[in-house]
């Protein structure tokens, strides 16, 4: 129960018609792509490594999930080095450092403020995106 209050999952979980027990998946309580998400992310608080590589960790969940699973992920991998793998700029300007790839190709890296200081790629990105929010 821990690790699913670190993710924000404590709540959803204990609603379940038998709560920890419930059986989920096939043949029984169907979970939509967020709380799937959410129960990886409180294995992964479970498993305790110190390096975390995540992929799209919020792509499937939409736009009201992925603030949810941002929160989450965030919270999953405090304390350790992680590399997101992410489109979504708002998981990107919370990380430390960014690397812009382009081709395979690091073009650009830096921080946040550092990216959008520099005009370049990541610039043109942000603002798209904020004015197209």
């Amino acid at each position: 129960m821990d690790a699913l209050r670190t993710v924000g999952a404590d709540r959803w979980v204990e609603a379940l018609p038998e709560g920890l027990d419930t059986m989920v998946g096939e043949g029984g309580e169907r979970l939509d792509v967020t709380k799937v998400a959410h129960i990886a992310l409180a294995r992964l608080v479970l498993g305790r490594t110190p390096v975390v590589v995540l992929d799209e960790s919020t792509a499937e969940a939409g736009s009201e999930g992925a603030a949810d699973l941002e929160r989450a992920v965030l919270a999953a991998c405090a304390g350790r080095t992680t590399l997101f793998v992410a489109h979504r700029l708002t998981q990107a300007m919370a990380a430390d450092r960014i690397a812009v790839l382009d081709a395979g190709r690091v073009v650009e890296q830096g921080t946040h403020d550092d990216l959008v200081a520099l005009g370049g790629r990541y610039a043109r990105l942000w603002r798209a995106w904020r004015e197209g929010s």
